[in-house]
């Protein structure tokens, strides 16, 4: 799991989503908050084809295996489906073997990729400036499994054949936009955003393996590590954060404000994860109201108690600081612009406390 000797040293970058329908004005909040870990937009307020479902299903709606990206449905009812999923299918062998265009295929369309876009024309214009990392991410299995059905409303993600393809056709995104961002020649950080994972052990979701989700979770790292990426999944609940450290996943991004109980029942895993190399992003930031009463001193002492506590139950604390980032919880693209511009304020005010703090070795 060893990361190219990245220690990030608390680090900051966002999770993803900006509640803005421009890219540069989403761009100018990104550079001003996070230099050091940039991230691209995702621009949710520009409609279906740029949502957390809807901005990944490019390869399988142009194979007709999803209908309209306004609600996406399989269309396993079509007269011609056996057809779509050949031609899906020979796509995904074709960009697995090495073919550029089908690989592009599996990126973005025109409209869903224009916060993605925005940041490569950004890069390509003004260069890397003071940028360490570049960070990208895309939507999990098994969220989108979740919330795409068939025609009768059933989730996806229970039929074999149908969670295959998903799976594919993410590790395949995962793939090409690592690679896009490779271009640029720094490390590039690719997140799997997949809150569902929550429901693993819950007794709502008692039919969720814990061999299967490791399994599609690895499917989708191992096309981020294709690319020479490093690959991190990010959960905006609590859950049992072993099934990730027992996967390929090399950072682990965590609600810490509200849910930092959840991690430190693992301490003992946690610090083999680390031992092993992997890195603790915590999400200190809240993203809802409560935030206006926080400060970044206020967030600086979260984090400090969180660390002690963890350290008193065994996890080592250099390892600690030295592999540890810092996020919002969560996506900011569904609150209200003054306050996800707070959320990144206080990310920006922590990060420069931190890193002076604790400095980068």
């Amino acid at each position: 799991m060893l990361i190219n000797n990245f220690k990030p040293n608390f680090i900051t970058t966002g999770v993803g989503s900006i509640p803005l329908t421009n890219g540069q004005d989403a761009l100018e909040l990104i550079w001003k908050s996070v230099p050091l870990a940039p991230h691209w937009p995702q621009l949710p307020r520009l409609g279906a084809e740029s949502s957390f479902v809807g901005q990944y299903l490019n390869a399988l709606i142009e194979t007709g295996i999803i209908g309209d990206v306004e609600v996406p449905k399989f269309q396993v009812d079509a007269s011609d489906w056996v057809e779509r999923m050949t031609a899906f299918y020979t796509l995904y062998l074709e960009a697995l073997d090495g073919d550029q265009k089908a690989l592009e295929r599996f990126g973005f369309s025109a409209q869903g990729g224009e916060g993605f876009e925005a940041f490569c024309h950004n890069l390509e214009q003004f260069g890397t400036r003071d940028a360490v990392i570049l960070k990208g991410q895309l939507s999990g299995s098994l969220t989108l499994g979740m919330q795409i059905t068939d025609k009768n409303r059933r989730s996806s993600y229970y039929d074999d054949t149908l969670r295959d393809m998903l799976v594919k056709s993410l590790a395949l995104h995962a793939e090409w936009q690592t690679k896009r961002l490779s271009q640029f020649g720094l490390p590039v950080l690719m997140m799997i955003d997949d809150p569902g994972l929550y429901g693993f052990g819950a007794s709502s979701h008692i039919t969720l393996k814990r061999e299967q989700l490791i399994d599609e979770l690895n499917s989708i790292v191992e096309g981020i590590l294709r690319q020479g990426g490093i690959a991190g999944v990010h959960v905006c609940a609590g859950m049992d954060w072993t099934l990730l450290f027992d996967s390929k996943v090399q950072v682990v991004n965590f609600d810490a404000y509200d849910y930092m109980q959840s991690m430190m029942a693992l301490a003992e895993p946690l610090n083999e994860f680390l031992t092993r190399g992997g890195i603790l992003s915590w999400g200190i930031v809240p993203t809802n109201p409560i935030a206006w009463e926080e400060t970044s001193q206020s967030l600086k002492s979260n984090l400090d108690n969180n660390i002690r506590e963890l350290v008193k139950r065994g996890v080592d604390e250099s390892l600690l600081r030295q592999q540890s980032m810092l996020t919002p919880s969560c996506g900011t693209g569904t609150l209200p612009r003054d306050l996800a511009e707070h959320v990144y304020g206080l990310l920006k005010d922590l990060g420069d406390k931190t890193l002076g703090a604790y400095t980068i070795q």
